[in-house]
């Protein structure tokens, strides 16, 4: 698990995250209230990527560079994640509104 976490780059982590983070909020919205959509969509990318930036240290990287590329790694991560879910979202409110 922490050599494939370990060989993510900015781009396949971001592709994995957005993947996730629609499955994941999709689930999500079909079983919990409308008024959380919102709040998955920000919730789930976020700790997705951060789960995913720190576990090779959490399995035992050594932590010294991790902290310094902290926000330039996590960030677009769940941005990506963030867009991804934002649609997912918006399309099950317009598949509703129907």
């Amino acid at each position: 698990m922490r050599t494939f976490v370990e060989s993510l780059s900015l781009g396949s982590g971001a592709i994995l995250i957005a993947v996730l983070s629609a499955g994941i909020v999709w689930l999500l919205c079909s079983v919990s209230p409308a008024i959380l959509r919102t709040l998955w969509v920000v919730i789930v990318p976020f700790t997705l990527a951060y789960c995913f930036y720190w576990s090779p240290v959490w399995l035992g990287a050594d932590p010294s560079e991790y902290h310094a590329w902290a926000l330039v790694v996590v960030l677009p991560w769940f941005l990506a994640g963030a867009i991804s879910s934002a649609a997912v979202v918006w399309i099950l409110h317009k598949r509703g509104s129907r």
